[in-house]
């Protein structure tokens, strides 16, 4: 291909292609200038790459909006109003990006200018409406000022529109309403997210009767669902104070795999549900780590229904006893008897029974006579007083005299069962 030449004559010419080449090479640069600024401040962790930032672009709102970060940091003398300056410089630039009044309104505040503070989240609230951050800053400095029912208006939002929200304004109504429950569900909600985490602030306070309450309102549906994690938390903290009857309540209806029975009764005490050898709830059968006994389920030898609880030993030492219990809701100052039936086929020089504890302390309230080492189904029953609310059902063997105590066989059981007693 042959090259051709351009012959420019006149000099006007010439000099407006040369003027042309000289513009490019200066808006290059400029944009050089800026983009190499603009990089520089996003990474900066100083206030010196942030002030020669601000000398390359000195028309880019990022690098006054990091400035004025950093600036914010130092805690120096004056630094703290060069921010505000810096963040004011940013809004100026970029009028309409919410996220830059949201930060120049929180340093107007910081720095002691509350109604300017006001003013530019204002600002920031008209532009992003529906943004939680900019309701819960707003409701937070109208809090700080005083303006308690405006301020409130805004958490709510806040709230409504980010359940990360609730929490921090149930918190913050507790504190300006004297824990008045009502109150606050009337200022941050009625709502079943909000009801969940008011149940579980309530239940920190220690106010479980009203805890409980609050949980009640919420529907079958969501306890098991939406809430599960919350009324989970909640029971566990019912059962540390030692209140087993309303954590049994609670507990029931968000397991349901749980097997279902009314107070003073044994779960599954036919054992014709499926038990869980792990991550048993407390009221369920619970069975202790190990391998010995072995536990299952065995359909081929049972006293009713259709199958009953086996355990098989085979221990060379003893030393070995997986616990196998149960917790149990009874009303205190009444007269109880555990009833039982077992078979069994053992070879062991010490003895195998029931006892009753009383949940709260783990005192003995009473032993079950021993089972024999060889007997078809045979009933067994013990007789104990209530004196707390809950009881615990705990399979023992009694210490043996020699150090080497093997037991070895079978032994089944079935159809337990709880009743009042004269």
């Amino acid at each position: 291909m042959s090259l051709k030449s351009i012959r420019i004559e006149t000099v006007p010419a010439r000099i407006g292609i040369i003027g042309a080449m000289l513009l490019s090479l200066a808006g290059g640069y400029i944009f050089a200038k800026w983009c190499f600024a603009n990089a520089a401040v996003v990474r900066a962790e100083y206030k010196e790459i942030a002030d020669l930032a601000v000398d390359l672009a000195p028309s880019d709102p990022q690098t006054h909006f990091t400035s004025a970060i950093l600036l914010e940091k130092t805690f120096l003398p004056g630094d703290l109003e060069k921010s505000v300056a810096e963040y004011e410089r940013a809004t100026s630039l970029a009028p309409n990006n919410y996220v830059l009044w949201l930060a120049l309104g929180r340093a107007r505040e910081r720095s002691g200018d509350a109604e300017g503070g006001e003013k530019a989240v204002r600002r920031a609230a008209e532009l992003a409406p529906n943004y939680a951050q900019v309701r819960w800053t707003l409701g937070n400095i109208l809090l700080r000022q005083g303006k308690i029912d405006e301020a409130f208006a805004e958490i709510r939002q806040a709230a409504q529109a980010d359940p990360n929200f609730i929490n921090p304004a149930i918190s913050s109504a507790w504190q300006f309403f004297d824990g008045d429950t009502r109150r606050i569900k009337q200022i941050v909600g009625d709502s079943a997210a909000v009801n969940a985490s008011l149940a579980s602030f309530l239940a920190g306070q220690k106010r479980f009767d009203e805890a409980i309450e609050v949980w009640n309102s919420l529907s079958a549906e969501s306890k098991q669902t939406d809430f599960k994690q919350i009324g989970e938390q909640l029971s566990q903290q019912l059962l540390a104070e030692k209140k087993y009857r309303a954590a049994r309540q609670l507990s029931e209806p968000i397991v349901d795999s749980a097997p279902k029975t009314d107070i003073e009764q044994i779960a599954n005490g036919n054992f014709e549900t499926d038990v869980r050898t792990e991550k048993a709830g407390i009221f369920e059968w619970q069975f202790g780590g190990g391998n010995h006994p072995q536990i299952g389920l065995d359909n081929q030898q049972k006293r009713g229904g259709e199958r009953s609880l086996l355990l098989i030993f085979n221990s060379d030492n003893g030393k070995e006893f997986r616990q196998i219990s149960q917790t149990v809701i009874v009303e205190p100052g009444k007269k109880y008897q555990l009833s039982f039936f077992y078979k069994s086929d053992l070879k062991t020089p010490t003895t195998v029974r029931w006892e009753i504890l009383n949940t709260p302390d783990g005192k003995i309230l009473a032993t079950a006579p021993a089972i024999g080492t060889q007997a078809d189904w045979t009933a067994a029953s013990v007789s104990f007083n209530a004196v707390a609310e809950a009881v615990t059902i705990r399979l023992v063997r009694d210490n043996c005299k020699s150090p080497i105590c093997p037991i070895s066989g079978k032994v089944w059981f079935d159809d337990f069962s709880l009743s009042k007693t004269n």
